[in-house]
């Protein structure tokens, strides 16, 4: 197995790291273990949703998701891909390294992320390795480049699994699947009619992230556009939450700890346990039928 290095070179994504024989064999027999490794334990596959977070044992699926028809050739045809240099290594924006399998009909890409760290480069790295006596060491004078014994998706004939969002994210196009709130959006949360903000400005550029992701959600959900004003309030005393109104409208938070609060609250993030009735923070949620 030669592996396709996947860069952000817009003239040069995909590159073919030519190997000997010996080094071939290995890197295949890397991939193919760490696809077994990432494979072990899933017991359910869990269809991507961005609002879900997962358990030890499962993991998400994107069916039918596309893949660039180049980097499938190439990984098919190893040979047809431009070959990288150890040059190039200096400056190159690695940012993937693609092991595949073809045999036997097979359809299987499996990705790593990467990033500067795993290469090593003479100059900006001070790396040594042994001599023939195995106790005296010299200095690294080439640029040498690791493999990962993990890999962060599968791609199996259409189908992507993947365990981290944050991980694949950096590898794929997920935006189809998953977007942050823009400021538009933020802006329309803000000035809905179940809502009331001091300062609207402030609040969009205070949101960070985790609060665009939570708002996002609440949109894509349209909780506030069902929900009248006694079911809020009676929501919030089902689980112990305080939340503050303006007679029917929640009033935004300006505090970070108290946003987060209540987005977790409109998100349906807080529940009541159905036996210990215990207040409880779910670490995650699908619909269950």
């Amino acid at each position: 197995m030669n592996p396709i290095l996947l860069t952000k070179d817009e003239e040069s994504p995909f590159l073919r790291l030519d190997l000997d024989q010996a080094a071939a064999s290995g890197a295949r027999d890397l991939f193919l273990a760490a696809a077994e490794s990432f494979g072990r334990g899933v017991e359910e596959v869990v269809e991507f949703d961005p609002g879900y977070k997962l358990h030890d044992d499962e993991c998400f699926e994107i069916h039918d998701f596309p893949i660039s028809d180049e980097l499938i050739g190439f990984c098919r045809q190893p040979l047809s891909a431009e070959r990288v240099d150890s040059s190039d290594f200096a400056d190159l924006p690695i940012n993937g390294i693609v092991g595949y399998d073809f045999s036997a009909g097979q359809r299987k890409l499996y990705f790593q992320n990467f990033d500067s760290r795993r290469v090593l480069i003479p100059g900006r790295r001070f790396a040594v390795l042994p001599m023939a006596d195995a106790s005296t060491f010299k200095q690294l004078t080439e640029p040498v480049l690791l493999l990962d014994a993990n890999i962060t998706a599968v791609w199996d004939n259409g189908n992507l699994r993947f365990k981290s969002f944050h991980l694949a994210k950096q590898l794929f196009d997920l935006s189809a699947y998953f977007t942050e709130a823009t400021d538009e959006q933020i802006a329309q949360f803000v000035t809905h009619t179940r809502l009331q903000c001091v300062d609207s400005a402030r609040f969009v550029g205070a949101c960070n992230t985790w609060s665009r992701t939570k708002i996002a959600l609440i949109l894509r959900g349209g909780i506030l556009d069902h929900a009248t004003g006694d079911m809020i309030r009676d929501a919030a005393a089902s689980v112990e939450y305080e939340v503050q109104m303006v007679e029917d409208r929640i009033v935004l938070p300006e505090e970070k700890s108290e946003l987060r609060s209540l987005l977790q609250f409109l998100d349906e993030d807080i529940y009541r346990g159905p036996i210990s009735r215990r207040r409880l923070l779910s670490s995650g949620k699908r619909q269950l039928e």
